[in-house]
């Protein structure tokens, strides 16, 4: 009996730590055969997405990047096919082009704000007994033909914004 309530005990702290994980998170989803996604180097562990807005005179760029032993990797996870589902019932899962369509008419301070706002944080960590602290954000890829695997590989994004004329 005890070891029963310690197994459902520790499955709860489970399935909590994959809520919190994951519920402040966008997820996009992007076809490789229609959205543009550029590969960066000779590996598939490097790649980048570009949006553009002319009108109102910005680019954003998605990227992922994994270089060994580095602490500003970018990480792929694997979410069960059942969170994914889970992800689109309450929003957090979007079709790429869809959502960038959502940012077109923000200026690019509001669109800093915007992501800083619902996806960022503030990542720390020791190097050489110094405390250190960068920007990261809770956005994450998913390829579209990884959507009906048993375990959907989702890939940590870093975000960059830019100007695309300097003024």
């Amino acid at each position: 009996m005890k070891n029963c309530i310690s197994i459902i005990i520790f499955i709860l702290f489970v399935k909590c730590t994959f809520a919190q994980a994951v519920s402040k998170s966008l997820f996009l989803v992007v076809d490789r055969k229609s959205d543009t996604f550029f590969l960066k180097g000779k590996t598939r562990k490097n790649f980048r997405y570009n949006y553009s807005n002319e009108k109102r005179n910005w680019n954003l760029s998605l990227y992922h990047n994994h270089i060994s032993n580095s602490v500003y990797n970018n990480y792929k996870y694997s979410l069960p096919k059942e969170m994914i589902t889970e992800l689109k019932r309450k929003g957090n899962l979007e079709d790429i082009q869809l959502f960038m369509a959502k940012l077109n008419d923000f200026t690019i301070k509001e669109l800093g704000q915007f992501f800083s706002k619902h996806y960022s944080y503030y990542y720390e960590y020791l190097e050489k007994n110094r405390k250190k602290t960068f920007k990261r954000y809770n956005i994450f890829i998913v390829f579209k033909a990884d959507l009906e695997k048993t375990f959907v590989p989702c890939y940590e994004m870093a975000l960059l914004k830019s100007r695309i004329e300097v003024q």
